[in-house]
């Protein structure tokens, strides 16, 4: 199970923890940025990017009542179960994994597509902060 906090009131940088213990953190300026396991990754416009530039994975319709991301002929499915929160479900609909901007419990996932969907929930939650802000 993997967990984001942000590093600081006015940071852009989510440290994520996997059962208690440091993962890798998240720059979201720039898009957003990242290491794992010694390899470098970038977010792009919906995109999970390597080092070099090439698409480990795309997402589509993120954080919409239904929506998916994609990496190598592999759909992960997600449906929007409440306000923040998501299942992963399977072709059938049942649930097999949960996704929410502070926790990811995502099974048999790759780590780089779990901290991608987590990364994707928690700058939108943060985009969606901004434009309140700004807003009111």
């Amino acid at each position: 199970m993997l967990h984001a906090k942000k590093t600081g009131l006015a940071s852009k940088r989510y440290e994520i923890t996997r059962d208690g213990q440091p993962l890798t953190v998240v720059e979201a300026r720039s898009g957003g940025k990242f290491q794992l396991d010694g390899a470098g990754y970038r977010l792009g416009t919906r995109q999970l990017l390597a080092a070099d530039g090439s698409v480990i994975a795309s997402a589509h319709r993120p954080g919409r009542r239904e929506w998916s991301v994609e990496s190598g002929g592999e759909v992960l499915r997600f449906r929007r179960t409440g306000r923040r929160d998501h299942a992963r479900v399977d072709e059938a609909g049942n649930t097999i994994g949960t996704l929410s901007a502070r926790v990811a419990d995502l099974p048999g996932v790759a780590p780089e597509l779990q901290v991608f969907a987590l990364a994707l929930l928690v700058m939108r939650a943060r985009r969606r902060r901004v434009v309140v802000v700004v807003g009111s």
